[in-house]
């Protein structure tokens, strides 16, 4: 763990932290629906000149103005963005609000699908994003707003993985059962995988039929152990990684097996507290209905990591689309 935060730690050098927040736009959301086998819907973000004001989202508050216009001027910048939760457990972008919010305020448009539950979800998320971004780029309120030249995309967990495969990044099962077989600690990465044996000679996938010419990605806490380096070999793009020090999605077979296997080293930032410390502070409501999604170890303070978090990412999205 300490060879872990030296490598990361001494990255962060690289980010800045210090730039001045311009705050340039309001925010503007919208939901769109997405025809698909299960319909869907997706948040969208983007800026506004509109004045903002508190929208409810069911347990989640968001200072934004509801369907207001995009901002006129040049075109903006699109970020997809695919939350945490695989399989059965579907998981929400509003955990990452604040986030997407920020990035409205800084001039990108965000589409950031709700994913259904589903029994294969690397083949149905990437196809999830890939529809939400064709669906908002034919919306005659984005399509001369948002720059289809200029895309990138972020993840928090399960959602790096997704990812990871819409930048051509190709799942290798095998690698995944074998790694869950000498690691059993890792719950997180490797709940419900199979270990007998049974998967040892399962080919790594294709590359999946929704690659987008993505220019950056940020992963969260990203979701690494399905993937090795030859399936990784594609990824000559700019990314940041963000890796928790006190997780249980275990940092040495996720993040940074992530950070080592990569063809283009990316940039890295460690910060203090569990995998849920990238969920935004929670509201009481919230707190006592999840507490182990809310709670931090001493020495987390998820405020702070994520004021400076948030505008580590927009600056390295700007700099990179």
């Amino acid at each position: 763990m300490r060879s872990l935060m030296f490598s990361l730690l001494l990255a962060l050098a690289g980010i800045s932290t210090a730039s001045a927040d311009p705050r340039s736009f309001h925010a503007g959301t919208t939901r769109v629906t997405v025809e698909d086998t299960t319909p869907f819907d997706a948040l969208i973000t983007y800026p506004t000149e509109a004045d903002e004001a508190t929208v409810e989202e069911g347990l989640f508050s968001l200072s934004a103005s509801r369907d207001a216009p995009v901002a006129a001027g040049a075109r903006f910048p699109v970020v997809l963005f695919s939350h945490g939760g695989g399989g059965q457990r579907p998981g929400t972008p509003l955990a990452q609000r604040d986030l997407l919010l920020h990035l409205a305020r800084q001039g990108f448009i965000v589409i950031a699908p709700f994913h259904p539950g589903s029994e294969r979800p690397f083949v149905d998320r990437p196809r999830h994003i890939h529809k939400a971004l064709d669906s908002v780029l034919a919306d005659p309120r984005f399509s001369r707003r948002a720059d289809p030249d200029r895309i990138a995309m972020a993840g928090f967990s399960f959602g790096g993985a997704v990812s990871l495969i819409a930048a051509g990044a190709s799942v290798d099962l095998a690698h995944l059962s074998a790694y869950c077989r000498d690691h059993p600690d890792d719950t997180r990465a490797c709940g419900g995988i199979v270990t007998d044996g049974s998967w040892a000679k399962v080919p790594p996938s294709a590359k999946s039929d929704d690659v987008l010419p993505l220019k950056a990605l940020v992963l969260l806490e990203p979701y690494g152990a399905p993937f090795e380096r030859k399936g990784l070999g594609s990824l000559d793009l700019p990314i940041l990684i963000y890796a928790a020090l006190q997780s249980d999605l275990r940092p040495e077979g996720n993040a940074l097996a992530l950070a080592k296997a990569l063809p283009r080293p990316p940039q890295q930032v460690a910060v203090p507290g569990g995998h849920f410390v990238f969920v935004d502070p929670c509201s009481p409501t919230l707190a006592a209905r999840a507490p182990e999604v809310c709670s931090d170890p001493p020495g987390a303070d998820r405020a702070a990591i994520h004021q400076r978090s948030r505008r580590q990412i927009a600056d390295f999205l700007r700099a990179n689309l």
